[in-house]
């Protein structure tokens, strides 16, 4: 069979590139980005032929896989569907690989790619030899994103596209459901909340949810085998005695009164010791012995993007992290202040999509004035169209008059004036889109004046 990719170049579909690359071989995947991006010059550099427009050219093939972000007027779609050539979304190709293998499928609003990235780590560890797609980039793995090994999958599984009812796995996580991505789910938090439980009735052998979470603890899954994670006493597996320490936090893991131990990481913040948590349970209750578990999680680093340094002096700390929902900003600044007791933290952070930024305006608000300072980048839209006037500058407004200093940048060079005088902080950065770029060039022109 032979693969074309449309929108190859995202997180996404540049994983199941990779795993048709392994398995049909490279002659038989090609595809097209509207852009240049790392993934893209990765692809080439493994030899897959990767065109850097979307028209209607499109080669011999059987399936054409489509990005959610290819519309249905795009002419590669109208050009596949001219030529009756099969279209499958990403999210379809990868139910099919899932349910066809033996198979860990990790989802949840928030902590999803971290928690996947932590087991990949301790089954490459302890000589499982699985395949593995990541929804980042994490250095464990071979490809960035993805790994190519045996018949056992561990898979990042998206929620965001809708498509995830219909995902069938043998083992499943879920680290908490909160209300994001509803313009897949008309807007709804129900059915968003439907299709995860969907997702949970197909798991063909073990399911593992968060007890913490009120959505998830309140579900009726009679008949289903299922272990709850998390701080409240009637889980299955708890974790308790959780401490900051230093520039690590350490944690026990019991299940019910048993104690196995304690985990140790070396990054801050509850929402690492709720993914370490879930990882260590399932990686248990697989057989793999704690010791083991214990060392891949204490030598583990973060996923790209994940409460990244990426510059330190003793004045200034640049933080870079992917965080773009409110639950996920609050608990990236709270992990920041156990990091660095008594610092003053600035938040750099760009909206993603105006759909998130109408409908949790004021919930962003309220997190973002756990900061000392805030600034305010341009919103990344995520191909989206503006939503009832809320724009980055409506944040600014709301901040100043709860008395938060905040200010609105259009380009990224006036953030730079402005941060160039900060003193004796840490900057950190934050959100889904472009604001990485910013950072890092930052981070570069303090690392040059050092010089």
């Amino acid at each position: 069979m032979r693969y074309y990719f449309s929108g190859i170049g995202g997180i996404g579909m540049s994983s199941l590139a990779l795993y048709k690359y392994y398995v049909s071989g490279v002659e038989n995947v090609c595809g097209s980005n509207n852009e240049i991006n790392e993934r893209v010059e990765y692809l080439q550099r493994k030899g897959i032929k990767v065109k850097l427009e979307q028209n209607y050219s499109l080669p011999d093939v059987d399936i054409l896989v489509r990005s959610t972000a290819v519309k249905d007027n795009n002419p590669e779609i109208l050009e596949a569907k001219k030529r009756n050539i099969k279209v499958l979304y990403r999210m379809q190709l990868l139910n099919e690989i899932l349910k066809n293998h033996l198979s860990i499928g990790i989802t949840g609003t928030d902590g999803k790619t971290t928690t996947t990235a932590m087991l990949s780590q301790i089954f490459k560890d302890a000589k499982k030899d699985p395949t593995v797609f990541l929804g980042g980039i994490h250095s464990s793995l071979e490809d960035g994103n993805f790994r190519y090994g045996n018949d056992l999958i561990i898979a990042e599984v998206d929620e965001s596209d809708g498509f995830i009812k219909d995902t069938c796995t043998d083992y499943s996580i879920v680290t908490n459901l909160r209300p994001d991505h509803l313009e897949h789910y008309d807007n709804k938090f129900k059915n968003l909340e439907y299709s995860i439980f969907q997702f949970i009735n197909n798991t063909r052998r073990l399911i593992f949810l968060c007890k913490d979470d009120p959505v998830l603890s309140s579900w009726n899954l009679v008949g289903k085998n299922v272990l709850y994670f998390g701080l409240r006493n009637d889980s299955d597996y708890i974790l308790k005695n959780r401490v900051q320490n230093e520039k690590i936090q350490e944690f026990e893991v019991y299940k019910k009164d048993k104690l196995f131990g304690k985990i140790t990481l070396k990054l801050p913040g509850l929402h690492y010791a709720y993914d370490a948590l879930a990882s260590c349970a399932l990686a248990l209750e697989f057989g793999i012995d704690f010791q083991s578990i214990r060392d891949s999680l204490y030598n583990y680093i973060s996923v790209d993007r994940r409460f990244n340094i990426i510059f330190k002096n003793d004045d200034i700390c640049i933080i870079d992290d992917y965080a773009h929902t409110p639950d996920e900003i609050l608990a990236t600044i709270k992990a920041t202040k156990e990091y660095f007791p008594g610092k003053k933290i600035i938040t750099i952070f760009q909206p993603h999509r105006f759909s998130r930024l109408y409908f949790h305006l004021n919930d962003f608000v309220e997190v973002l004035k756990n900061s000392d300072k805030v600034y305010v980048y341009r919103l990344y839209s995520a191909f989206e169209e503006p939503l009832n006037g809320v724009d980055e500058r409506t944040i600014v407004e709301l901040l100043k008059a709860q008395n938060t200093p905040s200010q609105f940048y259009n380009a990224e060079e006036a953030i730079f004036s402005d941060l160039l005088e900060e003193q004796n902080a840490i900057l950190l950065f934050v959100g889904a889109g472009d604001i990485t770029n910013v950072a890092r060039k930052f981070a570069k022109i303090k690392d040059n004046s050092l010089t």
